[in-house]
């Protein structure tokens, strides 16, 4: 199994984020932002930013959660992106960011919209237990799916 260590992202890892969503095919698939956006979004405690690492201590992913001062009781992952995908990183580092939330927070859910041509990452999420959020509203291209703490076994 895949070893994942989160740490909380500053600006002097945003270099990083912006290489990494700036990957092949990642804006059609998760979209971007440009650096002052990032910044910007540090700065407000309604965003927080996960750095995801290897066993040896490198960044391989990033993930964003937005909305976090909403009093629905849920976190939205806004983004979620690993240097290379399809390499076996991108699964448990999700994994840990959903442990944290729920170790860490008082949220009894997780929300995501996923591009409907993003068959992987929809592969990763239902394979989680994520299912078809049928409250939300989602992007005429997305859809939106949400795993409930209820659904998420203890590790």
């Amino acid at each position: 199994m895949t070893t994942v260590a989160l740490r909380f992202a500053t600006q002097d890892g945003i270099p990083f984020i912006l290489a990494t969503e700036r990957g092949p095919g990642y804006a059609s698939l998760v979209g971007r932002f440009e650096e002052d956006e990032h910044r910007a979004h540090m700065a407000d405690d309604d965003w927080l930013y996960l750095i995801g690492m290897d066993a040896g201590g490198d960044p391989r992913g990033f993930a964003l959660l937005q909305h976090r001062r909403r009093r629905d009781g849920s976190q939205f992952l806004r983004r979620i992106a690993v240097v290379e995908a399809g390499k076996g990183f991108g699964r448990p580092f999700l994994s840990a960011v959903i442990d944290w939330v729920f170790a860490d927070t008082d949220a009894d859910r997780v929300r995501l919209h996923v591009r409907k041509i993003n068959v992987r990452a929809r592969h990763v999420y239902t394979s989680l237990g994520f299912v078809e959020d049928p409250d939300a509203e989602p992007e005429p291209d997305s859809g939106a799916m949400v795993l409930r703490r209820a659904d998420w076994p203890v590790r």
